[in-house]
């Protein structure tokens, strides 16, 4: 019974913190809807900021789970080679994937949920959500390192945050894309193979030599 307490919970702390936002959702809000008194909140998770880190980790967790043991998996297969970059950004993109193109109705409700903690929440808790994924970047940064010797450890990072923003992006906005009419690709699983397929290309480009711009410099 305390199980289903915590996931109703759970289930109802995701929907609210998406709809309406961390800061404009109460716990009174939450206890409400979910038919529970304040006391069980405090009890499972301690307040309101345990309560949304739980609610991130919940989803968070498995799907970078499942990232780690597919770079495991190939970097066993390739021994002492590197394993090739589309490989690691199948491996690290695919996970999230599997969920989205099985509809699971939570994954654009979270996304929205994602969005709005980068947008509405204090540094610490900012934080506390990027902590979550510490070591699934630092494991995918070096082994991109190490295929793409031409990029220096600051370059993978950044990349991989580019990687991380076209991957979030297009699962917030794929739906009301589609919607515009007129586009070619409507299947889930076609969304994510053009990403992969773009998101190798930008991990291998080259690098670029610094360009200086100016404000108000339009181009010549």
């Amino acid at each position: 019974m305390a199980a289903d307490t915590k996931e109703r919970i759970l289930d109802t702390a995701e929907r609210l913190f998406a709809d309406h936002g961390f800061p404009a959702t109460s716990l009174r809000d939450i206890t409400q809807e979910a038919g529970v008194n304040l006391a069980a909140v405090n009890y499972h998770f301690g307040g309101k900021e345990g309560l949304l880190v739980e609610v991130l980790e919940r989803k968070i967790a498995p799907v970078n789970e499942k990232r780690l043991a597919q770079l495991e998996e190939l970097e066993a297969a390739a021994g002492s080679d590197a394993v090739p970059t589309e490989q690691l950004v199948r491996a690290f993109v695919t996970p999230l994937c599997e969920k989205w193109c099985k509809q699971d109705p939570s994954v654009p409700k979270f996304m929205k949920l994602v969005g709005r903690i980068h947008a509405e929440v204090d540094h610490d808790l900012r934080a506390k959500f990027i902590k979550q994924f510490d070591t699934v970047l630092h494991r995918f940064s070096s082994a991109f390192h190490r295929g793409l010797p031409h990029l220096d450890a600051t370059e993978v990072q950044w990349r991989m945050l580019f990687l991380v923003g076209s991957m979030a992006h297009s699962m917030t906005w794929g739906g009301s894309f589609v919607a515009l009419g007129g586009r070619d690709r409507h299947d889930p699983e076609e969304i994510f193979e053009a990403l992969i397929q773009f998101a190798t290309a930008g991990m291998s480009a080259p690098v670029l030599e610094p360009v200086a711009v100016g404000i108000g410099r339009g181009s010549r």
